[in-house]
């Protein structure tokens, strides 16, 4: 049987495998998809029930084979089988350059078939295939020196042996000399993950059989068993001038054959890329269904097509689905787009858990808002419900709390003005023009001084050269000594290391009477006063290592809890507080007052504040509070530690909002920092 040749090694040398165990199993693939085209070919709707396919690993051997009941070699396909890029696969996905792969992995190639001669009887015969050769590309050969006998009447055997020295460590799959972390049930998923689309379109047979080490998979059982229909998407994509539709096709596969949700992407019937791991921002463990009295743990695999998919010529990567575009008012690649489709539509899908993880994102706001009321600002106006539905569903109540800083910073600010093109000049113009007088020291160049000032707390709380640091000092960095805000400007204060907002409250005293004197000595007065937006505040400042309390001391400096108590008691009784001009502010009868107590943690404090009922929680670092229903009181008492942590956290939450890198929205603002 002559043939003319084909001289392919400029071309095989060329084409690129994907990388390990895919590149590896790339040419059974092929003869797998070649397969699934015969017996489609041949049995037409019955391909199910009448088709087979037989693939067998064998490691023992270091050979792969594969035997289908298809339409086998006619004339017609066997001359294009011998012709390369000939255009017959197109419309079937493939490009007729496949099967050459095969050389790129294996050094020998064999192939027996039963097939059609031209008057319609049937014959068989025995190959092995050399492309590269100079008489002739498919060399008749014997049984037993080649496939074997075709064990159907129609159809084709495909054996592939002799892995080259790059891959023959892919064979072993278990003991001492194993290089490769796969195992058969990897190459089982594997070629499952491949075809997915085929069993999608009921394009594979019930005889699909893939024999590994001795052990039988029956791949369209293994299919429907572990694997459920979870549904199916389509969603239109506006890329350039062009309206694309993209299919989402969604399936449950069991928790004991995935680890994590997958995503594959698929072009021309056939996976075209890396498998993606989507369980980032959605849930890393399963979800969880009731078949039956029993429990089903689930992972979500997609499979994502479209015919905009334009894959390469070895058909493992897309080419086009790195472009940016703009969808629902982000700008990212398509990719990044579908796979935030694709999570959506899981979340969509599941329903139950999307409600279930809402609601605790709601707890947990409501408790940051509980412990600490100034947060409530960053919801921006909104419900605590409302603000969890624009939040990833997998935040934390860490990451929370930090959007609740960062939607407070937007409030105060407008930073829409800021787009990727904004220049350090452009930001330099939008602070001179048009952030309010009273905020410019709150933006990036007061970041630097703040940073600075956090440094000189955390020194502040070392011990000093006497051994013990002062809470005189602490307080002079936090508030100055015996003045209020008629006194001195904001500027020459650090509350914000308390709180953001504190920077800008409406009246502020320290160590004054609320009468609106200065403290004499002996007499009561509080550490820090603030009256900011109708709420009041009252800190009482420990000295940093402090550790003799004592909660039978009535109103003593041991007995902060009491000390603050008896302030409140006598705030409310006057209805009011005099500022150093004698102004009066009065204090709303109805209105909660916030008592801070700041102080080194330590275990006396923590048995004190046993003795006092309060609740303890590590949330954020060391804090613990109480309630007082008779004053309307809430006193928190925090760690400096915390206090300095909090105060950090909220300057890099600053600091990445100005810079492009805050969470709240998941954009990027530009890149004022490389800038600069």
């Amino acid at each position: 049987m002559k043939h003319k040749t084909i001289d392919l090694t400029a071309e095989v040398k060329r084409a690129t495998l994907p990388d390990g165990l895919q590149g590896f199993l790339f040419p059974m693939y092929e003869a797998i998809s070649n397969a699934f085209h015969s017996i489609e070919d041949r049995w037409e709707n019955d391909l199910e029930d009448k088709g087979r396919l037989d693939v067998t690993f064998d490691d023992q051997a270091r050979e792969v084979t594969i035997k289908d009941n298809g339409s086998g070699f006619d004339e017609a396909n066997l001359s294009a089988f011998l012709t390369p890029l000939t255009g017959n696969k197109y419309e079937r996905g493939g490009k007729g350059f496949g099967r050459f792969m095969a050389f790129k992995v294996y050094s020998q190639v064999f192939y027996s078939s039963g097939q059609k001669k031209p008057d319609g009887m049937l014959t068989k015969g025995c190959y092995r295939y050399d492309p590269f050769s100079n008489d002739d590309n498919l060399i008749v050969v014997k049984e037993t020196d080649g496939a074997g006998a075709h064990p159907h009447d129609c159809g084709v055997t495909v054996s592939m042996r002799s892995p080259k020295a790059d891959f023959e460590d892919y064979f072993v799959l278990e003991g001492k000399d194993r290089k490769h972390n796969h195992t058969a049930e990897d190459i089982v998923s594997a070629v499952l993950d491949h075809f997915l689309i085929e069993f999608i379109q009921k394009k594979v047979p019930k005889h699909f059989v893939l024999t590994i080490q001795g052990a039988t998979f029956n791949l369209y059982k293994y299919f429907h068993e572990s694997l459920a229909v979870g549904g199916s998407r389509k969603e239109e994509v506006v890329i350039g001038t062009e309206t694309v539709e993209i299919t989402f096709d969604y399936f449950k596969v069991g928790e004991e054959h995935a680890k994590k949700h997958r995503l594959y992407f698929y072009a021309n019937n056939r996976a075209a890329s890396d498998l993606e791991n989507i369980s980032s921002g959605l849930n890393s463990n399963p979800f969880t269904e009731m078949k039956g009295e029993e429990e089903f743990r689930y992972y979500y695999l997609v499979a994502v097509s479209s015919d905009f998919f334009k894959s390469s010529q070895s058909r493992d990567r897309i080419t086009n689905l790195h472009a940016k575009i703009h969808h629902n008012k982000t700008k990212k690649s398509i990719k990044d787009h579908l796979i935030a489709m694709a999570k959506a539509h899981i979340l969509d899908l599941e329903q139950t858990y999307t409600s279930d993880r809402r609601l605790k994102m709601k707890e947990h706001v409501d408790h940051l808002i509980a412990i600490d009321p100034l947060l409530r600002r960053g919801l921006g106006g909104k419900t605590s419900e409302e603000f969890v539905k624009k939040r990833g569903i997998t935040e934390t109540r860490e990451q929370l709390a930090q959007d609740l800083f960062v939607e407070r910073f937007r409030q105060k600010f407008d930073f829409t003005k800021l787009s990727e093109e904004t220049s350090v000049e452009d930001l330099v113009r939008l602070v001179r023009d048009k952030i309010p007088e009273d905020a410019k020291e709150a933006l990036a160049v007061y970041v630097a001084y703040r940073n600075n000032v956090i440094q000189v707390f955390r020194q502040l709380l070392n011990k000093d050269d006497d051994g013990l640091a002062t809470e005189d000092k602490v307080h002079k960095l936090i508030y100055p000594r015996y003045r209020d805000s008629e006194q001195i400007d904001y500027a020459s204060h650090n509350l914000w290391l308390i709180d953001d907002d504190l920077a800008y409250a409406r009246y502020i005293s320290s160590d004054r009477t609320p009468e609106g004197n200065a403290r004499r000595k002996g007499e009561f007065a509080h550490d820090l006063l603030i009256n900011n937006d109708d709420e009041l505040m009252i800190v009482e400042m420990k000295r940093p290592q402090k550790k003799d309390y004592d909660s039978t001391k009535e109103a003593d400096t041991k007995n902060p809890v009491d000390q603050l108590k008896n302030q409140v008691l006598d705030i409310r009784e006057r209805g009011k507080v005099i500022t150093s001009g004698g102004r009066e502010i009065s204090i709303d009868a109805t209105s909660m007052v916030r008592g801070y107590i700041l102080a080194d943690w330590n275990d006396k404090l923590e048995r004190y504040l046993k003795t006092e009922d309060f609740i303890r929680t590590n949330f954020g670092g060391q804090m613990a509070y109480r309630y007082y229903r008779e004053l309307n009181l809430i006193i928190e008492v925090l760690a400096f530690d915390r206090l300095i942590d909090r105060a950090s956290n909220r300057n890099e939450a600053f600091v990445s909002m100005l810079e492009g890198r805050s969470n709240f929205d998941r954009k990027s603002k530009g890149t004022l920092s490389a800038a600069q």
